[in-house]
């Protein structure tokens, strides 16, 4: 997972900026590699407690249900910027895409960069979910989101998934358990 966001930053360091192929690379792997990884994570929490807790369907599978959670809420923020990223869809004024021309022509203000043919892709928004429209060049580092829409996805998504992470291993490895009773020995003078 680390893996993955250390590919995020390292495609916003390109030079070539927003848009570029190997931004749009980058963007691509770190999706694939976080999907991968969350959802092999979700397997193994599976066939651990499928192995080793007795019960309901909800008592051996409680932890199951935290980590697929987990797997959904952090590749929320990935998907969401590779969707943004691969459309280009970061709406701005026309001035600052350099398209003052074109907009006149056809009586619009703000837009979408122009895929390869050219077209204008007219818009009414500011930026898009993460970042205002001054990002849209690409001439910006785009690490933090700017807008509050953006902070939520982060948030609540990406942190969020983690602590449910964290709850369905903890509970699938009985971890807390383990390090109690480890911590008991130690503290008795048995070792």
């Amino acid at each position: 997972m680390v893996v993955a966001a250390v590919m995020n930053v390292g495609a916003t360091y390109m030079s070539a900026g927003a848009g570029s192929a190997s931004v749009s690379f980058f963007h691509g792997l770190q999706v694939a590699l976080m999907l991968t990884i969350m959802f092999n994570l979700v397997q193994f929490v599976f066939w651990r407690c499928k192995q080793t807790r007795r019960g309901t369907c909800w008592q051996v599978h409680e932890p199951t249900f935290w980590t697929l959670v987990s797997a959904i809420l952090t590749n929320v923020q990935p998907m969401l910027i590779l969707i943004t990223g691969s459309w280009m869809m970061c709406c701005a004024p026309c001035a600052e895409l350099k398209l003052e021309d074109k907009c006149a022509k056809a009586g619009i203000t703000r837009t979408f960069p122009p895929f390869g043919n050219g077209d204008l892709r007219e818009c009414s928004g500011n930026g898009n979910l993460f970042w205002d429209d001054s990002y849209c060049t690409g001439a910006k580092l785009a690490t933090f989101p700017t807008k509050a829409s953006g902070w939520v996805i982060q948030v609540l998504c990406t942190w969020g998934g983690f602590c449910f992470m964290f709850v369905g291993i903890l509970q699938a490895t009985q971890l807390h358990k383990k390090v109690v009773k480890r911590w008991r020995a130690i503290r008795s003078g048995r070792t």
